[in-house]
């Protein structure tokens, strides 16, 4: 190969570039079509996670991960490449380069490697690239733990850490008296109670800019500085997740963002406590829902609050500062710094014919700055545009003297670029947010119109055509970011010139260009945040209008983004909007519509929402069995209304439906396949939920044996499996093993995907169950305890993961001593489990038995009796009289008529159960051998003392084999002591 390639030392290495070959060969290409061959690379299938972190590398090369020295050949292909984008990619390509191990050159030295800041170097995992895939994957995840950002301390005087601020306005002008009313009225503001300086008026005025200037003039009387775009609440949720990882006070999955559920709460009890930060500074801009946006304030905290908005309600809640037009001298400020050679008088004129409204003398400005037109000549022009204006359908609400302004320049755009001027309305049919250059540059495969498609074909006519739109004060770039945004204004006065038909066209072309942008995997956090780049823009424009598959195929993708991102009534909300219209537009038998159907009934039940979703998920199986076109969504079909089964507490028709799913995928697809592999998981789940814990055990040790093979040992299905394998262990009654085994599994999913990751935590709330039957009751006790904190901060306190692992702790208290403690939490649980789940379902009547159990210890044998015996009735109903739960209960039952001295009562219930657990779960399962235990108890009372002997040996030497030797349950049989067996709610 003439030198390009290194086939290592003895020809059987991984053939690899020769040193200098990479640069040479990417030197002969732009930077542009190297950037887009890039992104097309790392979207490839052989890419894997390699390809999904370089892409995320290209869209944010300071804040993205770095590769590790496990990446191998990818390291230096990214260096590689970091170093030919050069720019904003050279320090990276620094950093990189300083984690390399030296490499000797052809003539064996070896080349020094720079140093590199490590103050803004994200934390990395000792692996190739840290990532946390949660939709279907190939390749295996890192193993090695991500790690929190660390934030260093500011010098006394330093500027402030500046987050999500925009760039600088150098064209601002005047308002001083503005400027000190803001900084006198934050001065007296008491910082134990924030409240906000409203700051509001017309469309135009400043506001923002007002607050902008404010930011940089006092940056150095804060620490930090957080700018808000608060127009929507998907807005505000990214802009504090993301000041919370700059602070460090959120887990992250590797290099990717944090989810909102945890990051928003803990950035905001980390502004209430200062910690890290004191002095702080939120700027909450277009915030026109006061309650929504006063959500998110800091309260009591050591900082300050700024709002911009034209919502005059923020005068009852907060310090109001109106904003005015400038004053006349501040309008000649602004025009003669941006043409010198205006006089006076002209400028005056100027002024005076706009109104001196800010935006437009910037817009008169900028036309002067570019054209050199006569004043005279230019005040024709706008007197003849304000009649045209003010004749629009209908009336405008916006200030003509700015509209008018803009006509003229757009005219002279239509005439100079008429491509340039197109892009204008399809952007004006986003967002007033910033819109990624990148998703102009990635459309070059789509057509889009005859003045478009050019642009988006050639980078250097894209180039001049946002450099005529900047020049004209029409677009604001921001180089750092590499975006473009449009003031709302005159997106208004761009929509409202086009008549329908053209509107839906350009509509159209934004709903194009937006699906050929569409991120990556939605459940990457390494792509969350070009996500959260697109969503502004795919709500405003109404992509859910769309009927082109592309453009459905991104929404589908953005309502799962919302979901695994953490923003799950986002997600409900937006799935609900496209389901409405998508069934409205296509029929429910429409693929698309038959799979956002199944979408919003998961979304619904994940909201609490379980009786709106059963006819949603009814209805699509009802379809998929009909249509007959597509076995893989009939399978997804069977497992989502067998989910909604389970919610409902119907565990037989559930089993059922994942049986035949599974065994159709089988059939259809192989035992191996990813859909076979999804079914299984799911058969699983209601084998156990139907008691036949033996009978799932060797289908989740085989699932989980070939998850392992597919997607690795550490992925997010693997350990899935393995969870639900461990649960399989323990209740067929091996409680040492399936604590040993559990531990490792914990070990693995904190390696994997941190502390804070919902699998992580729902493995933890399985490990303190196994440590509890273990008999490690104080270590259960604490794993719960912040098991159940890290739920309720990410979901609340009734969220399913959160109701479920509180009355796992509820039994932990009482074991502990805490009785009192276990009763509420136990009384609290019960009333969210029927809020949530009904007054049936076995996860409520489940906490009332553990409940009776606490009631019990405490001496009120009469509501213990009461509780137990309405919840085995109805458990009798549910799940049968021979499921292991509701044997578990009559001995709760038993239980209490011992401890009322009714021993032929007691004797009675535990008679008859013995034989019915050990059919149940086996002779020497610990339920067994307590039930044995109890009865030997039972039979002591009436006084028959042989034959309660010999049931206390038979229990004692059962548990000798198969407990660990201080067991509390074998040292209970044998001081015969009387044995409290719990219930543990088992995942839906």
């Amino acid at each position: 190969m003439g030198g390009l390639i290194d086939w290592g030392d003895d020809g059987r290495a991984r053939p690899e570039f020769a040193v200098g070959a990479r640069e040479a060969l990417l030197a002969t290409t732009t930077r542009g079509q190297l950037a887009r061959t890039v992104s097309i690379l790392g979207e490839l299938p052989a890419a894997g996670a390699h390809g999904v972190a370089l892409r995320a590398a290209l869209r944010d090369p300071a804040g993205a991960g770095l590769p590790g020295a496990s990446a191998g050949a990818w390291q230096r292909s990214e260096l590689a490449v970091m170093r030919a984008l050069s720019g904003p990619y050279a320090e990276r390509a620094r950093r990189i380069e300083a984690d390399l191990e030296p490499v000797a050159d052809p003539v064996g030295v070896s080349r020094p490697t720079a140093d590199a800041s490590r103050d803004e170097a994200p934390v990395r995992a000792s692996s190739a690239y840290t990532d946390s895939v949660t939709s279907r994957s190939s390749g295996d995840s890192t193993e090695a733990r991500p790690g929190m950002n660390t934030t260093p301390p500011l010098e006394p005087g330093a500027s402030a850490l500046l987050v999500n601020v925009p760039l600088r306005n150098t064209s601002f002008v005047g308002r001083t008296a503005l400027l000190r009313a803001v900084e006198e009225q934050l001065a007296e503001q008491d910082t134990a109670a924030v409240l906000p300086h409203a700051l509001y008026g017309l469309g135009g005025v400043g506001k923002s800019q007002l607050a902008l200037e404010y930011v940089y003039t006092h940056q150095r009387d804060y620490k930090v500085i957080c700018w808000i775009p608060a127009e929507r609440d998907s807005l505000i949720l990214a802009a504090l997740a993301g000041l919370a990882a700059r602070l460090g006070v959120a887990e992250q999955d590797g290099a990717g963002t944090p989810t909102a559920n945890t990051a928003v709460p803990a950035v905001l009890e980390a502004l209430r406590s200062g910690e890290p930060y004191d002095d702080w500074l939120l700027v909450f801009d277009n915030a026109e829902d006061v309650e929504g946006v006063r959500r998110y304030f800091p309260t009591n905290g050591p900082g300050k609050v700024i709002v911009t908005s034209r919502n005059r309600a923020w005068e009852r809640v907060a310090t109001p500062l109106p904003v005015d037009v400038f004053e006349r001298k501040e309008s000649i400020e602004l025009l003669q710094r941006r043409s010198p050679d205006l006089s006076d008088e002209d400028a005056d004129r100027l002024a005076e014919a706009l109104g001196d409204l800010p935006l437009a003398v910037e817009q008169a400005g900028a036309w002067r700055a570019v054209t050199g037109m006569l004043v005279g000549e230019y005040l024709e022009l706008l007197a003849r545009r304000s009649p045209e204006i003010l004749e629009l359908e209908p009336a405008p609400d916006y200030p003509v003297s700015v509209a008018a302004a803009w006509d003229i320049s757009l005219e002279r755009i239509q005439e100079k670029n008429p491509g340039a001027r197109q892009l204008l309305d399809i952007c004006a049919s986003m967002a007033p947010e910033p819109i990624p250059r990148s998703m102009l540059r990635g459309s070059r495969g789509i057509n889009i119109t005859p003045e478009v498609d050019p642009l988006l074909r050639e980078s250097i006519k894209m180039n001049r055509a946002i450099r005529d739109l900047n020049q004209f004060s029409l677009i604001r770039v921001d180089p750092r970011a590499d975006t473009l945004q449009m003031h709302r204004l005159l997106q208004t006065v761009l929509l409202a010139k086009l008549d329908q038909e053209k509107r839906e066209r350009m509509r159209d072309a934004a709903h194009q260009l937006l699906s050929a942008a569409k991120p990556g995997p939605f459940g990457s956090s390494l792509e969350w945040r070009a996500y959260q780049e697109l969503l502004p823009h795919v709500l405003t424009s109404q992509a859910v209008t769309s009927t082109d598959t592309y453009v459905r195929d991104l929404v589908f993708d953005t309502v799962w983004f919302l979901y695994y991102w953490g923003d799950q009534q986002g997600a409900a909300d937006f799935a609900q909007q496209a389901w409405n219209t998508w069934h409205e537009a296509s029929g429910e038998e429409d693929y698309h519509v038959i799979r956002m159907t199944k979408s919003l009934g998961f979304l619904l039940r994940q909201n609490g929402r379980v009786p709106e979703s059963i006819p949603l998920t009814e209805k699509a199986l009802e379809i998929s069995r009909r249509i007959e076109n597509d076995s893989e969504e009939l399978i997804d079909s069977l497992c989502e209304m067998a989910d909604a089964r389970v919610y409902q507490g119907r565990s037989e028709e559930a089993r059922t439906l994942t049986e035949e799913a599974t065994k159709l995928a089988r059939t259809l697809f192989g035992p191996d396949d990813p859909i076979t592999l999804r079914a299984t998981h799911a058969w699983g789940i209601d084998l156990r939920l139907c008691g036949r814990f033996r009978q799932a055990l060797p289908l989740d040790r085989d699932n989980a044996r070939q998850r392992e093979r597919l997607f690795g040992p550490a992925s997010f299905f693997t350990l899935n499996s393995l969870n639900a394998l461990t649960i399989d262990m323990r209740e067929s009654g091996d409680y040492c093993n399936a604590r040993d085994f559990q531990e490792d599994v914990h070990r693995r999913a904190r390696n994997a995907f941190g502390e804070e990751h919902p699998l992580t935590l729902r493995i933890a709330c399985n490990l303190a169950v196994c440590r509890r039957r273990d008999g490690a009751l104080e270590e259960a006790g604490r794993l719960s305890e912040e098991t159940l904190r890290r739920f309720v901060s990410r979901y609340g306190p009734y969220h399913f993961d959160s109701l479920a692992t509180a009355a796992n702790l509820a039994v932990d208290l009482r074991l502990a001593g805490d009785l009192e403690g276990s009763r509420r939490l136990a009384e609290t649980t019960v009333r969210g489990f029927e809020q949530r789940l009904g007054v049936d379902h076995v996860h409520t009547l489940l906490t009332k038995a553990n409940l009776a159990a606490t009631l019990r210890v405490l001496g009120d044998l009469d509501a213990a009796r009461e509780l137990e015996d309405e919840a085995a009735r109805r458990m009798a109903d549910t799940l049968g009289p021979r499921h292991v739960v509701t044997l578990t209960t009559a001995m709760g039952q038993s239980n209490t008529a011992y401890m009322r001295l009714d021993f032929g009562r007691a004797y009675e219930i535990d008679e008859s159960n013995l034989a019915l657990l050990a059919e149940a779960a086996g002779e020497e399962h610990p339920l067994t051998l307590s039930c044995t235990a109890n009865l030997a108890l039972d039979l002591r009372g009436l006084g028959r003392g042989a034959e309660a002997d010999e049931k206390q040996r038979r229990a004692v030497e059962g548990f000798g084999r198969v407990v660990r030797p201080d067991n509390p349950w074998l040292l209970a049989a044998r001081l015969r002591r009387r044995i409290e067996c719990d219930l543990a709610p088992l995942p839906l």
